[in-house]
């Protein structure tokens, strides 16, 4: 059970980062969980360095009556190295298990607020979706933006039409702002793109979102619509015209691609008058 003193930790303390027990700073693993403690760990290598520092040099002194002052001073220096390495070695190592550990506990705090998030929300996401009520789905889902665990919404499954209707609502807002004459060509090619995607155009003009079901491709039939209306009055030009833009400005996988999105919608757009 985890012990929670973090509030307060005399000198000389420290509190265990798995187990939050507080124990002496210089224990080199928590005496309650068994977990690293690095400062310790650290301070009793290095206490344990410098006892091998003196048993070297004790060793270096007993030699030298033997082997002379050239074979103490290698010694020593070759022994010094290997202990210094492996200290090295060994902080890195307790480090190293330390962040671990600490990506461990991050990992199962978000699944855990994950978890949380679909037994708060995914069964009111549930009722809006049924109820058919889009405008109260959209607001609510997008209240819920500050809460942990926010991810586990794109687990839902009616996150593709929730998608769908945020794609028109947006669409929508920003064709009345460019009626008052708001915005420039960023703000033209962002919105194009999304009305692109939305209609998804090919040949036939019907194909869907990927991921939607049939119930569902025929709640966003009005707002696929929507979305070539907005297109033609954008563009000026007809069904058959805005397909052939469209096409003009995919990417090999067949999604909209920006750039080639603004090299050719900016003229039109100055042609018409719409920006300057």
């Amino acid at each position: 059970m985890q012990n929670d003193n973090s509030e307060y930790i005399p000198d000389g303390q420290v509190q265990c980062f798995n187990c939050g027990a507080v124990h002496s700073v210089d224990d080199p693993r928590c005496p309650y969980c068994g977990a690293l403690n690095p400062v310790g760990a650290e301070k009793a290598y290095m206490n344990e360095l410098d006892d091998l520092k003196d048993e070297t040099d004790q060793l270096a002194e007993d030699a030298e009556d033997d082997f002379g002052d050239n074979v103490q001073s290698n010694a020593k220096r070759i022994v010094l190295i290997v202990v210094a390495v492996v200290a090295a070695i060994a902080v890195m190592f307790f480090a190293y298990n330390c962040m671990e550990r600490h990506d461990e506990r991050q990992e199962v705090k978000s699944y855990q607020a994950r978890e949380s998030f679909r037994q708060q929300h995914f069964q009111e996401l549930d009722r809006l979706y049924e109820a058919g009520d889009d405008a109260a789905l959209s607001e609510y889902a997008w209240s819920l933006t500050d809460e942990p665990g926010f991810d586990a919404l794109f687990s839902w499954e009616h996150v593709d039409y929730l998608e769908v209707y945020n794609d028109w609502e947006t669409i929508k807002f920003a064709q009345s702002e460019f009626h008052e004459g708001k915005g420039d060509i960023d703000d033209y090619v962002w919105t194009v793109s999304l009305a692109i995607e939305l209609a998804r155009l090919d040949e036939s003009g019907q194909r869907a979102y990927d991921q939607l079901t049939d119930v569902e491709e025929k709640r966003a039939a009005e707002y696929r619509a929507f979305a070539w209306e907005f297109l033609e009055d954008t563009l000026q030009m007809n069904k058959d015209e805005v397909a052939a833009f469209a096409a003009s400005v995919l990417d090999d996988e067949g999604s909209v691609d920006d750039n080639k999105l603004k090299r050719n919608l900016e003229p039109r757009l100055r042609e018409l008058g719409t920006i300057r």
